[in-house]
């Protein structure tokens, strides 16, 4: 069954990428929740196999995140509630981590690079948020590459190799669509968006295989 549904994850994915690619909307619309909602299923299969705490912050991460997405699809302007929804998934993950067993110090040296990264990136997008929307959208930003930056370190906190590697992933993903939206478009953006967050999404899923 997981094998299976692995395999649906990576097809689904190539075909929604394929439908952005020729302007397919309709399949977009379903394609794009549908492959969360596979991957979804993937961490239910999991549930029984970790702490209970754990398995249900991660179930509640991915549920946002699909509210995320289908709120960044829709065809009116709703970042701002995809932005919120994502935050809220991203501190599921915070949570969850910290649930992982074995977990232990972040290295000073990776927490330092961490920050300077979020706030060297934050200070890129910054222009380019005001003026898309104001103070209000700039503090919002702020607090959502302050959660993401949380949920970065709170992977290396879990001291496991694939909630690390996911948790980078997103975080690349997310940039790559921030600079996109506010700084200048950038050539292939949805593949190295959708890619990167497809795989995070799906090693935290099957990280409920493990523990």
């Amino acid at each position: 069954m997981l094998l299976s549904l692995s395999f649906l994850t990576v097809l689904l994915g190539v075909f929604y990428l394929f439908a952005v690619e020729k302007h397919h909307k309709s399949w977009t619309y379903m394609l794009k929740p549908g492959t969360m909602v596979i991957i979804i299923f993937i961490a239910i299969l999991g549930l029984g196999n970790v702490s209970f705490a754990y398995g249900w912050w991660i179930l509640a991460g991915l549920v946002f995140s699909i509210l995320g997405d289908i709120f960044l699809m829709l065809p009116k302007d709703r970042f701002v509630y995809g932005l919120v929804s994502f935050l809220v998934g991203h501190v599921c993950y915070v949570v969850a981590f910290w649930y992982v067993p074995g977990g232990g110090e972040v290295n000073t040296w990776i927490s330092g690079a961490l920050f300077f990264v979020a706030v060297l990136y934050l200070l890129k997008l910054s222009k380019g948020v005001v003026n898309s929307g104001g103070i209000y959208l700039f503090l919002a930003v702020t607090a959502y590459v302050a959660i993401i930056t949380a949920m970065v370190w709170a992977a290396f906190y879990s001291q496991q190799p694939f909630i690390i590697a996911g948790a980078i992933l997103f975080f690349f993903s997310d940039a790559i669509l921030a600079w996109d939206k506010f700084v200048g478009k950038i050539s292939y953006r949805n593949y190295l968006v959708m890619i990167p967050y497809y795989l995070a999404q799906y090693l935290f899923a099957i990280s409920l295989q493990w523990f």
